[in-house]
């Protein structure tokens, strides 16, 4: 529904800012009174709309409007720009940067809550799409597309912050054994299972976890270290085993996964290929040590 949408309202004048809130009562709306603020927000909070003022202390509209478009994370945000300045030039350059609608003050209370409406009914239209393109139609979770995308943008933004990443790869012990005994109907069934079992499991809401082939899933973490990292690949092992799925074709009776996990220092500069080869290496090895168990790396 539209009324669960976040709208950010961007505005120093306190009476302008007023009247948007009480014209906005049936969103939530946080409330920000510089460019800075309002990047800060959005950068912990979901935000589905921004009501942008231009002429704000400490950074201005149009900054605040390049710096959230030159971000994948932040681009596909809505900004309306409401302003008292009639230029004509300003309302162009605002478009151009990627503003979708120019308000001047004063302002019509019904048409303003309309142009909101529809840019958050468009917002919510997008991101139902974008979220049924990114999902595995069968465990519900990121597909191998979404983990390409990520990948590569949280590896460069690991880069440019100087922060450690890792990769944690794994996939279910002899699953082509399960499918040829139990049946592909069975195997679908675990394949949910586990995911729901991961899903559960992840204790960070920045990890994410996606489904890379058939039985084998991958997952994504940000800023740890290697303890971290092997509590997480551990809880990852043992969340699955203790599902106690019986297998009667594996060594160890039971579904089971092997885990292969790869720290990166944040010094290192390595092509992403080399870092999920390296990952591989690892779950290899993994396999290698009797399957059902982690095998870990720091490079």
């Amino acid at each position: 529904m539209l009324t669960d949408q976040k709208i950010l309202i961007a505005e120093d004048e306190p009476v302008s800012r007023l009247v948007l809130q009480r014209l906005l009562k049936a969103f939530t709306c946080i409330s920000v009174t510089n460019g800075q603020e309002a990047l800060d927000v959005i950068h912990q909070e979901r935000i589905d709309l921004v009501l942008l003022d231009i002429h704000m202390p400490i950074m201005g509209g149009f900054e605040v409007i390049e710096k959230l478009k030159n971000s994948e994370t932040t681009k596909d945000i809505p900004i309306i720009v409401i302003t008292v300045n009639q230029s004509t030039e300003d309302e162009i350059r605002a478009l151009d940067l990627g503003a979708v609608d120019f308000v001047t003050k004063p302002f019509h209370a019904v048409i303003l809550q309309k142009r909101i409406r529809n840019q958050l009914a468009l917002k919510l239209k997008s991101d139902l799409l974008e979220k049924h393109a990114s999902l595995d139609g069968l465990t519900n979770l990121l597909n191998r597309r979404m983990f390409d995308f990520d990948l590569e943008n949280r590896w460069a933004e690991s880069q440019r912050l100087q922060a450690n990443f890792s990769l944690i790869m794994f996939d279910i012990d002899h699953f082509k054994l399960y499918n040829d005994n139990y049946g592909h109907s069975a195997g679908d069934e675990v394949l949910v299972r586990v995911a729901k079992a991961l899903m559960k499991t992840l204790q960070r809401k920045t990890d994410r976890v996606y489904r890379y082939g058939g039985e084998e899933f991958i997952l994504i973490q940000f800023d740890t270290d290697l303890e971290q990292l092997r509590q997480t690949a551990e809880l990852l092992r043992q969340c699955i085993y203790d599902l106690n799925i019986t297998h009667d074709f594996s060594f160890h009776k039971r579904i089971s996964i092997s885990v292969g996990a790869t720290l990166i220092n944040a010094e290192q500069i390595q092509p992403i290929p080399y870092l999920l080869e390296i990952t591989d290496q690892q779950l290899y090895k993994a396999k290698k040590q009797g399957r059902n168990c982690v095998s870990t790396i720091t490079i």
